[in-house]
Order: C-alpha cells, then structure tokens, then sequence
C-alpha cells in the first residue's frame, strides 16, 4: 500500500540516519490509503530548518520563515517542513508566528482535517490520532480539534472543505458543516487567487453541487453571488473548468464578466467563458451554424457547449454533434484561411483595402454550404457573378 518514491524514500532515510523524525504527511498519505496514485510528496521532519540545510547538500529556503526547505535531488525539489505549532492566526489567514517542534504529535495537531491529518514512514507505520483511517473509510470530513477555532484560524479551510468534499465525494460531518457556514462570511479576507485555486477544482469534481449550502451562507457574496442552481448538472458536463465555470455563472445571480475580473481568472479561462457566452442563441440548425462556431472556437470547444445545451437546457444535441464530427473528419472549410483563394488573388483582380476582408468572409459564407466549391476557379467565378 504504501510504495514510496525513490528520492521520497532516500530523503526519509537519511534525515532518520542523522538522528531524527521524517515523515509523509496530508493528502499524499490520505490518498495512497484510498488506492491512489500521490500527484505529489510532503515531507514533515523533527530537524530543523538550519538542520536540514546541513544534511543535504543543495537546498533552497522556499519558505524558512514557516520551516520549509525545498531538497533538490538530481533536479527534483521536494519539500521539507518542521513539525510546528501555529501561533495566532490575525488575519484569519497567516499565523503571526510559528514554533519548531520536535513531535509529530503536536503537528498533526494542527492540520485541518482528520483525513489530512495522518502521517507514515516505513519505520513506525502509520501515525494516526484523530481517526483519519476510520473517517476515510466512511467517506466523511471532519475537522481536527474544535472545528470554529480551524477555520478561524484559516479562512481558506472552509474553501478546502467543500473542494474534498466535491473531489472526493465525501459527505461533511454535521459539526464541520455547520462551524464552516457559520464562518462562510469570512472568506472574503482570502485572496481571489486562492479562492480561484479552491472553486477551480471544486467545480470539476464528483459533487460540484456541494458549493450551494456555502453560496446561501455568503460565501461568495464579495464575488457578486449569493444564490445558483442547477449545480447537481454539473456531473454531466466533462470535469473542465471553462465549461463548468459558464454553467455555474450562468445559472448564479452574479455578472459573468465582473465575476471572471474578481475571481482573477486567467485570460484563457475568460475568453472560454465568454466564447461560450457568445455562443448563446447562435442557430445550430444546419453546418453553416455549426460551422460559424468554429470559425470562433476549436472544435472540442463547440463540442463543450453542446454538452452544457444537453445538460443544462434540456436540448438534444445529437445531430448538431454528427455535424460536427462530419465537418472536422471531411476537413469542409469554415475560415477565411481553408479559402482556395487568398489577398494577392483578390488584389489581382482590382480589389484592395478592406474590401478584402469582406469579399473573403462572403466566399467564407458561400462555402459553408457549399463546400465542394472550395476550388480556385470556382471561388473566382462566384466572385465575378457577384460583382457584375
């Protein structure tokens, strides 16, 4: 069950080999005890940071102030942390201080959820104190310690809550839920980025829907949303956010674009929820329509928004996605480039300036319906019929 890396392995063993504790932590051992495959490795050690840097030979002080060291092995960074308590949390955030300590006991102490609050290393076994083994086999979150004072401590846990929950398909234990929508209003002392980072995978798992008890508490309200629906639809769309996240504005009380700006979304992720905006009431009756949204989109694009019209509005689109697949696999033409005629042949025949590009995007239009008549002499001779 618990096959550990190579690299993760050898920096275990020889942090223990210099006389102290080292330890995987959190999600990595949450994950390998559900049967999953780790994305990544975090380490948790006795020694400190100073004593780190002294047992390996090339480190860098990522984040020294909180005890953590990032080892490089062969190119590979794997981060290292102390085992530490928290001092106050002032800004519901960050801890005003830390303090080194030298027991696992006193760190898992401090994380945010049972499930996360496990460690191992080949010598001792499994370290588990507050029943994170039992509460993963139940599939339930709970928090360690009083669960109010968690997530005063960190806004961003809240968030994280119902990210497992959605990812995991977990169900949220009774006095976790209720302290985390007590505290919803405290979310907006966390950044964009980071509630961005949270909603992001959140939207993308098994139980997006779960993000609705959060929305009525207020939770997003400084991101201009206080009520959605729909979201057990969701699970019908593919698990990428650009179409999640439009059909979740889309069925919010928020504004789309003021929403994307808050939320800090990047320009790809913007411009696919707006592509997708400006899908809306396009016809999709025949392949010219089809068509003209891919002469906007990529094709795996339209194929997204008609996912969200046969989820969200009840709307088969079977017969749109056979066009689709029929125009991409017979290569028809739907940009000005796949033209067979191009600015220098237009220009030879008198036409200059932006009269260009609109003669171009009305043989674009001709050929949509007809795209056997993407040849050269007959683009040129429809052209003629239509200037004479």
């Amino acid at each position: 069950m618990f096959h550990l890396p190579e690299k993760i392995e050898y920096v275990i063993n020889r942090i223990t080999d210099s006389g102290f504790e080292a330890f995987i932590v959190g999600g990595c051992v949450r994950d390998m005890l559900m049967g999953k495959t780790p994305n990544d490795f975090d380490i948790t050690t006795s020694a400190t940071p100073e004593e780190i840097q002294n047992i390996f030979e090339k480190t860098v002080p990522t984040g020294i102030k909180h005890g953590t060291i990032t080892v490089v092995l062969e190119g590979e960074p794997i981060e290292v942390t102390t085992f530490r308590c928290d001092g106050d949390y002032n800004d519901c955030r960050h801890p005003e201080k830390v303090e080194f300590v030298r027991s696992i006991e006193a760190d898992l102490s401090r994380r945010d959820f049972t499930v996360n609050a496990i460690a191992y290393n080949p010598t001792k076994g499994i370290v588990d104190l507050f029943g994170g083994i039992e509460d993963i086999n139940s599939k339930i979150l709970r928090a360690v310690g009083n669960p109010e004072k968690r997530f005063c401590e960190d806004a961003l846990r809240i968030m994280r809550l119902f990210r497992f929950s959605s990812v995991l398909s977990f169900e949220i234990e009774e006095k976790t839920l209720a302290a985390a929508l007590l505290k919803a209003p405290l979310l907006k002392q966390v950044s964009a980025e980071r509630i961005n980072a949270e909603l992001t995978k959140l939207l993308c798992g098994e139980k997006p829907e779960i993000i609705t008890a959060l929305i009525e508490k207020g939770g997003l309200s400084h991101f201009g949303i206080a009520k959605t629906k729909g979201l057990e639809r969701l699970k019908n769309l593919p698990p990428k956010i650009g179409i999640r996240l439009f059909a979740f504005l889309k069925y919010s009380d928020g504004n789309l674009p003021d929403f994307l700006t808050k939320f800090k979304a990047s320009n790809q992720l913007k411009n696919e929820v707006l592509l997708f905006e400006k899908f809306t009431g396009m016809p999709l009756a025949s392949k010219a329509d089809i068509k003209d949204l891919l002469n906007m989109a990529e094709a795996h694009l339209v194929e997204d928004y008609l996912n969200y019209l046969n989820a969200f509005c009840d709307m088969d689109t079977s017969l749109q996605k056979a066009m689709l697949r029929q125009i991409i696999s017979n290569n028809e033409p739907f940009k000005i480039s796949h033209l067979a005629v191009g600015g220098k042949d237009l220009q030879s025949l008198g036409i200059t300036g932006e009269e260009i590009g609109i003669t171009l995007e009305n043989l674009r239009k001709f050929v949509l319906n007809s795209p056997e008549c993407n040849i050269k002499e007959k683009l040129l001779e429809n052209l003629n019929i239509n200037r004479n």
